[in-house]
């Protein structure tokens, strides 16, 4: 019983470690360029992504477009093909993330991750369709 409560504690203590670490300022250099991926959603929708950060200093600016939208969801969701939009103010978050917020109080974008090997996650909410990204860098 002691070493189930031990290896407990020291799995919770390495979680909480990797989960304070996140995104941080010095991330923000290999976060510059284009990204291209897919977005995953509801209704077994996927469509492509293309994201775009133009710096590398808080705040950042990027541009995200949707492409290859389905018809079912250009109605569904009231969007166009391609969707795109840009924010000017994306943030590291507490939490160890960035966020950008559209123009639209409905739409944002949130990176979660970025891994070494320049994957990047996310998911974000547009025009009520919420969707799970991924995406490399090009």
């Amino acid at each position: 019983m002691k070493k189930i409560i031990l290896f407990s504690a020291i799995a919770l203590l390495c979680a909480s470690v990797v989960f304070a670490a996140g995104i941080t300022k010095k991330d923000l250099a290999g976060l510059k360029g284009t990204w291209q991926g897919t977005a995953s959603g509801g209704s077994g929708i996927s469509v492509d992504v293309k994201l775009e950060i133009m710096n590398d200093t808080e705040p950042l600016q990027g541009k995200l477009t949707l492409s290859k939208i389905p018809e079912k969801a250009k109605q569904e969701f009231n969007v166009q093909d391609p969707m795109t939009g840009e924010s000017n103010n994306g943030k590291i978050t507490s939490a160890g993330t960035i966020m950008f917020l559209g123009a639209s109080p409905t739409n944002f974008f949130e990176i979660t991750s970025i891994s070494k090997e320049k994957k990047l996650s996310g998911w974000g909410f547009f025009n009520g369709f919420k969707a799970n990204i991924t995406a490399t860098k090009k």
